[in-house]
């Protein structure tokens, strides 16, 4: 005999019956009336998570040796780009430290897919309710202590269940703010033995745009390599401040990324059929069989032309960003590192294989950042910087109406060559003047 939820618990297993009621109550606490997401299960989730890989605390040294680093990546990168240095110092960070420092960053990018959630959720009700009380099996009430029996006895069968339509909608938004906090806290937990720095993802995660580094995760990656660790963090170093002169010399840029997100999230659908099927398995004395259940893609395909639209242009506008970020890192190094085409082929590798940015969009909304639209961006890039100079390609990310479009990473030369180029230098001579409006005043 199964009750709501699919727990069927042995009727005469008073412990079994208990773990169950402690297990769905922790599943209710913590979550917040206003939120798709119970974040409280999401901290816990990630912290477990990241039990399971250990998090050692950064040395005095890795501090040293990784702002020794930043100071002179910092200054290599002035060759490379227009973009002014921050001239902040570049913070050690345990995995834990990323996790908190991070934390609130994910709830913009999360919450608008969890809100889909969340409707389709409630949607899976029933459009009425029965009237009239409840019929309680005795076999199922005959397994519960003699008071549970008796109140659950005079709760149910006397509750006329139209009226508890209302509180059933709640519970569905909290079973699906809990659902969706510990599956993305256990993906955070994850990523946060692998992410190197605050911009890994490709987008700043601080309330302030400022340079830090994973200790832990950035010699894990110089362990796996044939290269020397001071050639690893060096070249991460880059990367990371290469990442924060960008965002800070174009703030409009992470909120373009959200609003991507939110676009696209509008018209998320869940699969309830997979949700019922997994909840009908849950195993009540194994809180981990929920998020094993959880773990597939409950996400529905979608075909609107919106949302089509959306992941190209998150997809397009990520690519965008990595391509600038190798291109000047690239430009910044010369022939001063050795390893550089080396570590510039491992990173390639990752984001090919499945790195931090890939995973999470991928989990989030269904992205596939394709390698070949990151190649396209780094050339055209490159080509804009060729046919013109450093101070041209960077004036690019004055306004989002200025950044390439899909069609002009496919053909980089025509794009350098055509007219929209010259029509968008006008642009940039227009915003440096004040005669367009400022993206950041919108």
């Amino acid at each position: 005999m199964s009750i709501p939820f699919g727990f069927s618990p042995n009727p005469g297993d008073n412990n079994e019956m208990a773990a169950m009621f402690e297990n769905l109550g922790r599943m209710m606490r913590g979550a917040s009336s206003d939120s798709s997401v119970n974040w409280e299960s999401a901290r816990s989730a990630s912290a477990d998570e990241l039990k399971k890989v250990g998090d050692p605390n950064p040395t005095d040294d890795d501090a040293v040796a990784i702002q020794a680093a930043a100071d002179l990546a910092d200054l290599w990168l002035n060759d490379a780009t227009a973009f002014p240095s921050t001239a902040i110092s570049c913070s050690t960070m345990s995995r834990s430290q990323w996790l908190a420092s991070t934390f609130d960053a994910w709830k913009a990018i999360v919450e608008p897919v969890a809100d889909g959630v969340a409707v389709a959720m409630t949607g899976m009700l029933p459009d009425e309710m029965p009237n009239g009380p409840m019929e309680i099996p005795e076999e199922l009430l005959a397994g519960l202590p003699p008071e549970m029996a008796d109140q659950m006895r005079a709760m149910l069968g006397s509750t006329d269940f139209a009226a508890m339509a209302g509180q059933m909608m709640s519970m569905a938004k909290s079973m699906g703010a809990t659902m969706f906090g510990m599956q993305f806290g256990e993906a955070l937990g994850s990523m946060a033995s692998e992410v190197l720095s605050t911009s890994d993802i490709g987008i700043p995660l601080m309330a302030q745009a400022k340079p830090a580094l994973v200790a832990a995760n950035v010699a894990a990656l110089a362990e796996g390599l044939s290269i020397d660790a001071n050639d690893v963090r060096l070249y991460v170093a880059l990367r990371e401040l290469a990442h924060i002169r960008l965002f800070t010399a174009a703030p409009w840029l992470q909120s373009q990324v959200l609003s991507a997100i939110g676009d696209y999230a509008r018209g998320v659908k869940i699969d309830s059929a997979a949700i019922e099927e997994a909840m009908t398995h849950v195993d009540p004395s194994n809180p981990e069989s929920l998020n094993e259940l959880l773990g597939g893609n409950m996400f529905e395909s979608s075909q609107t032309d919106e949302q089509r639209a959306a992941l190209e242009r998150l997809e397009v506008l990520l690519a965008l960003i990595e391509g600038w970020v190798t291109t000047v890192v690239t430009s910044a190094i010369g022939s001063r590192l050795a390893s550089s085409l080396a570590l510039e082929e491992v990173f390639r590798r990752r984001r090919a294989a499945g790195g931090p940015a890939e995973k999470l969009f991928a989990g989030l909304v269904g992205l596939e950042i394709h390698p070949r639209r990151i190649r396209e961006a780094t050339s055209l890039w490159q080509r804009i910087e060729d046919s013109s100079s450093i101070q041209e390609r960077d004036n690019v990310w004055t306004h989002p109406d200025l950044l390439p479009r899909a069609e002009d990473l496919a053909d980089a030369q025509a794009f350098v060559l055509g007219d929209d180029f010259d029509v968008m230098a006008e642009l940039n001579k227009a915003m440096q003047a004040g005669s367009i409006e400022d993206p950041e005043d919108n």
